[in-house]
């Protein structure tokens, strides 16, 4: 079978590189135009553009998947299906009655459809997640599913590591629907139960907040890692927040013996043997890895002994979050 693969970031482009090695060879890539990227804004293509190049393959770079020629091209290529994962444009009717349209779903559909269902997934404390492959209709993420495959979440895991899994698997998955496909045995499910709904990150999900549980601080600092960090102040210093651990509520830890004096004093900062410990609404979490503004990231360590004397004795939000298009233009 004849396949277009669409998809942009690096989830896509890491999707990409494993149908290859697994002997999928799409015989088109669809990715967006070049955008700027970095702190120079620079034109950059797409990582799934990128990699199609490095791996020989004919890639379209199209403002608009939908657009009359795109189509007359995968026609004219002889494809019959196209494979979508992560590329955040809309399906519109005309492609969707020309082609079997399959979409890669980083969630366990009907749970988590949207645009983040990894970072939300994590912010909700989800002990699983998984991946769907799925026929695409026109209402967002609501087509009958023909594969799930399921993936535990840990406590060490964050966004970064949940991503390249869950791509593993996605693409593991797509061979097997195709091959389910070819050979006439696929069997497409509706999808049961209450939907939920993963929204775009908004900049107040990007700051920290230790009025809740160190699990709920811990969950939305490995959300937001490895590429936007949770931002926070204390004294005259602004940082942000890559790793942490969290102590003192059910199913973890107990609070070690140095940090009991901010044990449930929610937003006390408590330096304790060049480590770093924060008081939350219910136990504390220990920063682990942190990055102050305009300087690499580094261990606590390393920041309490450049920044102990700046440091005050709480930790704050900051008066902006993140720029959530900044965090997701590149996933």
């Amino acid at each position: 079978m004849k396949f277009a693969f669409a998809g942009s970031p690096e989830f896509a482009a890491w999707v990409l590189e494993h149908l290859v090695s697994l002997g999928r060879r799409p015989a088109l890539v669809i990715s967006r135009p070049d955008r700027p990227r970095g702190r120079g804004r620079r034109l950059a293509a797409p990582m799934a553009a990128v990699t199609a190049s490095r791996l020989g393959l004919d890639c379209a770079q199209v403002p608009n998947i939908n657009a009359l020629a795109v189509r007359e091209q995968m026609h004219a290529a002889g494809i019959s299906a196209l494979v979508v994962a992560s590329f955040g444009q809309i399906l519109k009717r005309e492609l969707l009655e020309s082609f079997l349209c399959l979409n890669l779903h980083a969630s366990l559909l009907p749970a988590y459809r949207g645009a983040a269902p990894i970072e939300r997934a994590l912010m909700a404390g989800e002990p699983e997640t998984g991946i769907t492959i799925m026929r695409i209709t026109e209402v967002l993420d609501a087509g009958p599913w023909a594969l799930q495959t399921r993936l535990s979440i840990n406590l060490t895991d964050d966004a970064g590591s949940v991503r390249r899994a869950l791509a593993l698997l996605g693409a593991i998955g797509i061979d097997q629907v195709l091959t389910g496909i070819e050979d006439g045995t696929v069997v497409w499910r509706e999808q049961v139960g209450p939907a939920t709904y993963a929204d775009k990150l908004a900049a107040a999900d990007c700051v920290a907040d230790p009025r809740q549980g160190a699990k709920a601080f811990h969950d939305r600092v490995r959300a937001l890692s490895p590429r936007s960090g949770l931002r926070a102040v204390s004294g005259q210093v602004e940082f942000k927040i890559w790793r942490t651990w969290p102590y003192g509520q059910p199913g973890l830890v107990e609070v070690p013996a140095v940090a009991q004096a901010v044990n449930g004093r929610t937003g006390r900062l408590l330096v304790a043997d060049e480590r770093l410990f924060l008081g939350c609404e219910e136990g504390v979490v220990e920063l682990l890895a942190v990055q102050p503004s305009g300087r690499p990231r580094m261990t606590a360590a390393a920041f309490v002994r450049g920044y102990r004397a700046r440091l005050g004795e709480t930790l704050q939000a900051p008066p902006v979050g993140c720029d959530p298009g900044s965090l997701l233009e590149d996933l």
